[in-house]
């Protein structure tokens, strides 16, 4: 793959894209795109640094830009899409959002309940079928068991409250921009969301369900008038809840749910604790604290045990802040230090 040509190619569908009707005060920014060995942006190429990490936003010579990691070849319109999504994380970030989530100590503190569960996969089903045209009564039933499961459940639905927020606005914008481009390949990745919620197997971890559970809600809170494209407060789903006519709903209409929901939990767990296992008994150990840990990959990191899996890199402090680059089950001693860091093959 050219990275030099797909910028290009990208750079000129993002120029033909009407913003204003994205998102309200939304506008692109600018955008690098490498490999493993080389980074292009604005219009040359530039020393591939640790900044360039994962697909984000970040702060580069002082300007909010966006990146992505290109592998294997890739088709522009998905891409332009995909770097849209993480510009808006830039203007997130510009403008002050206040919702990012605490990812380790999520990966900590989260526990995955069937009950909660259960009550997630009902409620995408509500967001599904509000995907197709608005209906009343299903947003009622919507908000009114959103606002139960954040009164049985309040660790578990801030969390993720924050991450809809966060990524589930980004990938809203990003179905936004697939709309414009090609409304075929929109109806694929609406088809891919019906998938990813309506599977209990798919809920795990739960922060990627998340992503397309917050685009659906900004998308149903749309057709009912609702959404404030533009507000202070956040995650906007939260405060909106705390109005009086939401009243909480029935948890036994979920129940349909929670059998499968128990299943997938206790699959996720398995697979978690063999991940575990294999790369202790025959995984490479390449670090030995005690470190700080300061960043793993967030998209799919596991917690088990005192154990935390992280894919394509992990960041820590020594004297200086460091990273390792490749797929790695780390041991904890406790939330925030490291103890010992495997090689996960």
């Amino acid at each position: 793959m050219n990275i030099e040509l797909l910028y290009g190619d990208v750079k000129n569908l993002i120029g033909a894209l009407d913003f204003g009707k994205i998102w309200p005060g939304f506008k692109p920014l600018r955008f690098a795109l490498y490999d493993d060995a080389k980074c292009f942006f604005d219009g040359g190429y530039v020393e591939k640094t640790d900044e360039f990490c994962a697909n984000t936003s970040i702060v580069y010579k002082g300007e909010q830009i966006a990146i992505f990691m290109v592998q294997g070849e890739q088709d522009a319109e998905v891409l332009c899409s995909k770097i849209v999504h993480e510009m808006f994380h830039g203007y997130q970030r510009i403008n002050g959002w206040n919702c990012w989530p605490n990812e380790l100590q999520a990966l900590y503190r989260y526990e995955y309940d069937a009950g909660n569960i259960s009550m997630k996969l009902y409620e995408n089903r509500l967001l599904l079928d509000l995907l197709g045209g608005f209906d009343n009564e299903k947003y009622k039933e919507l908000m009114s068991l959103k606002k139960l499961r954040s009164k049985l459940y309040p660790y578990q639905f801030s969390y993720e409250a924050c991450v809809e927020e966060i990524e589930g606005t980004a990938n809203y914008v990003e179905l936004q921009v697939l709309k414009q481009l090609n409304p075929e390949k929109a109806a694929m990745e609406a088809d891919r969301m019906r998938i990813q919620l309506t599977d209990p197997l798919r809920m795990f971890p739960v922060r990627i369900s998340c992503y397309y559970a917050g685009a659906l809600a900004v998308n149903a809170m749309r057709l009912a008038g609702c959404y404030p494209f533009i507000a202070e407060k956040r995650p906007v789903i939260t405060d909106v809840l705390k109005d009086p006519g939401i009243i909480g709903g029935n948890e036994k209409t979920c129940d349909v749910f929670f059998k499968e929901a128990s299943k997938a939990v206790e699959n996720y767990r398995n697979e978690t604790d063999a991940i575990i296992r294999s790369a202790v008994k025959n995984g490479e150990t390449v670090l030995k604290g005690p470190f700080e840990l300061t960043g793993v990959n967030v998209y799919n990191a596991r917690c088990l045990s005192g154990y935390i899996t992280s894919t394509y890199f992990l960041m820590y402090k020594d004297t200086e802040d460091k990273m390792l680059r490749g797929n790695f089950v780390i041991k904890m001693k406790d939330e925030n230090t490291i103890e010992t860091v495997y090689r996960w093959v």
